[in-house]
């Protein structure tokens, strides 16, 4: 039985999906939109209570029987090799198995190859992956690492990734299926980033030949979401915009570019010096911010600049649908500052920072003040709500209780005339981490050695019919 708002049947059919109920199960009402309208006429209830009623007490399911499905494989033939490529492309978006962009065919060869990169077995489970709650394993993500064209040093950051975001804690029920634009950003830290070449500087989040980990692990995770989660805008998801959902948003901490004493994000949040990390974070957009350094009041004027941005009402405002317990967690996602070494460097040797310092800079600033309550009619939600977090009438609204719970990532380009601020997502979720595990030494080293070998070796095209490799 589904009972849910006008535009939502097939989210919350999905949803319903990943619950273990019928794929058939009926939709008895739609509520129109405008009944969710302050003011709005409720009559549509009365005059549909007979369904409603009928849906919880007389409804039986046509399926009796409940299982796992494993799919097999599916041929595609053409008139040649590229055809059958097309042939399998065309497909996959008929099925919406694709993203829109063109895949990679994920052949048994190629699936075994990507394999190599983990030593756990094929049929682990990884996670569920809600809403559609279809089960993550080993050669799942595989699959989906094949057709985003990654490699197999590449499956290690993938399943550390799925285990952070499909903890019930980090919220991907949610995050998958909101009207907000939510993606996951998926930090790590290190030598695993350097070793798959995992981009940390120039270009950050975008395209790059010399750091190609990045978009296939972040849009093999977004296959992940769409084809186990059931994330298919309008049906599985209802983001309003889809942001940087093709590929998501993995990328390196520049541990190279930290200041002196400036601890990387991983050890702020326990783990060892040297251990491969991945921390995942709910965030739904990216703001480019101007950044200026030099003297202790030029570097102040800047991350003034950043706390305003920091301040804008979306992800704070949702803080008052938090428990106090979310609000007091130290793995609390708030959003994350991106600032590139030459900034960091500056407020640790110019303005004698520490990372503390900066966050509690950014914190003391970056609040709503109550009279901007006001102005946006939330003075009101705002005094019956806010008491359990500790807020009381005529405080500014922060971003978070406690300094520490400000995310800083040193990350970007060596020049520092910008930073990035990616606001939260779903303001109650929480930063997941997972250790990343590597196979044995000697098929890592040899699976390091092959890519140095596929992308990064000398190419002499003297002769365009003959490019050789050297």
């Amino acid at each position: 039985m589904i009972i849910t708002r006008e535009g939502f049947t097939r989210v919350v059919a999905n949803a319903f999906a990943g619950l273990g109920f019928p794929a058939e199960a009926p939709t008895v009402y739609e509520f129109p939109t405008k009944m969710f309208i302050k003011g709005s006429d409720l009559t549509p209830i009365a005059l549909n209570i007979g369904r409603i009623v009928y849906g919880l007490t007389g409804w039986q399911p046509e399926t009796g029987t409940k299982g796992v499905v494993t799919p097999g494989m599916v041929a595609v033939q053409g008139r040649s090799y590229q055809d059958a490529v097309d042939q399998m492309n065309a497909l996959f978006v008929r099925n919406m198995w694709g993203d829109g962009l063109p895949l990679s065919p994920p052949t048994e060869e190629r699936i075994e190859w990507i394999l190599r990169g983990t030593d756990l077995d094929a049929d682990f489970v990884v996670g569920g992956v809600p809403p559609r709650g279809a089960i993550a394993t080993v050669r799942a993500l595989a699959v989906s690492l094949a057709m985003a064209g990654g490699r197999p040093e590449h499956l290690p950051v993938l399943i550390a990734a799925v285990e952070a975001i499909t903890a019930p804690e980090w919220g991907l029920w949610a995050a998958n299926a909101t009207t907000d634009s939510v993606i996951p950003a998926i930090i790590v830290n290190g030598p695993i980033a350097a070793q798959i070449r995992l981009g940390s500087g120039y270009g950050l989040l975008g395209p790059d030949p010399q750091h190609p980990a990045g978009v296939a692990i972040g849009r093999a995770l977004r296959l992940v979401q769409q084809n186990l989660g059931g994330a298919i805008p309008g049906i599985g998801t209802m983001a309003l915009f889809g942001g940087m959902r093709a590929t998501n948003a993995v990328f390196a901490e520049d541990e190279e570019g930290l200041p002196p004493a400036w601890q990387p994000l991983s050890q702020e949040r326990g783990f060892s010096g040297g251990a491969n990390i991945v921390t995942a974070t709910p965030v739904n957009s990216m703001i480019n911010i101007g950044a200026h350094l030099g003297t202790r009041d030029v570097n102040d004027a800047t991350l003034t600049m950043v706390a305003k941005f920091m301040s804008i009402p979306s992800g704070i405002t949702w803080s008052l649908s938090m428990t106090l317990d979310d609000w007091n967690s130290p793995d609390l996602a708030r959003g994350v500052v991106l600032m590139p070494r030459g900034l960091a460097a500056s407020l640790a040797a110019d303005s004698g920072y520490s990372k503390l310092d900066v966050k509690t800079f950014l914190w003391r600033k970056a609040r709503i003040p109550w009279s901007d309550l006001q102005d946006m009619d939330l003075a009101q939600s705002f005094i019956l709500r806010a008491t359990r977090l500790g807020i009381s009438k005529g405080m500014d609204l922060p971003l978070a209780p406690r300094p520490e719970q400000i995310t800083i990532v040193v990350a970007g380009g060596a020049q520092s005339g910008h930073c990035y601020w990616m606001p939260v997502g779903l303001s109650n979720r929480h930063m997941v981490s997972k250790e990343i595990r590597l196979p044995a030494r000697a098929t890592w080293a040899e699976l390091l050695e092959q890519a140095e070998r596929d992308l990064y070796s000398k190419v002499s095209c003297a002769d365009p019919a003959s490019c050789s490799i050297g």
